[in-house]
């Protein structure tokens, strides 16, 4: 049996407010929390921008938050977030995903968190993505100090390009990139971040 990952260093009913959405860490036993995402990650959109992954019933997402997500919580204080919006009736609806995440030793790793989000196709084109990577990074910044920030997507990628640029990082070229693989993305860094990727483990 797999060891069971330290509690997730946040208070209860912990949550990041912005102006239309609600960013909540993950739950592995609320069967909601299983739910959205096994419906989110089987998703055309997704599976064409990020690939098929395994979590096709709530009992492997369950596990995958409580072995993965967990983890990075008690690891970096910060890791795959539930992205929600209030709807008319003032239920919450789960819309997204939004990340921060760090790679560790021996895997392939850099020293900056990369940002990341996926939103249902139905939701998409009103601007939650980039609501809720702005959230999570003002909270990084200033609940945590996380002051360097990655962000990858495909070069041809315009849509995610406009987001990244939006929540303030910078476009820093085309590299190989060791956590894809050696897989080619176009990279960007928070601005102010050094020219020289090179510090955060990130080389040419």
């Amino acid at each position: 049996m797999p060891a069971t990952p330290e509690p997730a260093p946040f208070p209860p009913n912990f949550t990041i407010k912005t102006a239309r959405l609600q960013i909540s860490p993950f739950n592995c036993t609320d069967t909601t929390h299983c739910n959205f995402l096994v419906k989110l990650w089987n998703t055309e959109d997704f599976i064409t921008s990020c690939g098929k992954t395994s979590i096709d019933t709530p009992e492997k997402a369950s596990s995958f938050i409580q072995r993965r997500v967990l983890a990075d919580y008690a690891r970096n204080g910060y890791g795959m977030f539930l992205v929600s919006r209030q709807s008319e009736d003032d239920t919450q609806i789960h819309i997204g995903v939004v990340s921060l995440m760090k790679g560790a030793p021996p895997g392939p790793h850099y020293l900056a968190p990369d940002v990341g989000y996926t939103i249902l196709p139905q939701e998409s084109g009103k601007g939650y993505a980039t609501e809720a990577a702005k959230g999570l990074l003002e909270y990084a910044r200033a609940e945590l100090g996380v002051d360097a920030v990655f962000g990858f997507c495909a070069a041809d990628d315009k849509r995610s390009c406009r987001v990244l640029e939006k929540i303030g990082l910078e476009a820093r070229g085309v590299k190989a990139l060791s956590v894809f693989g050696g897989k080619e993305s176009a990279v960007y860094a928070l601005a102010g971040m050094s020219g020289d990727l090179g510090v955060y483990g990130l080389h040419d």
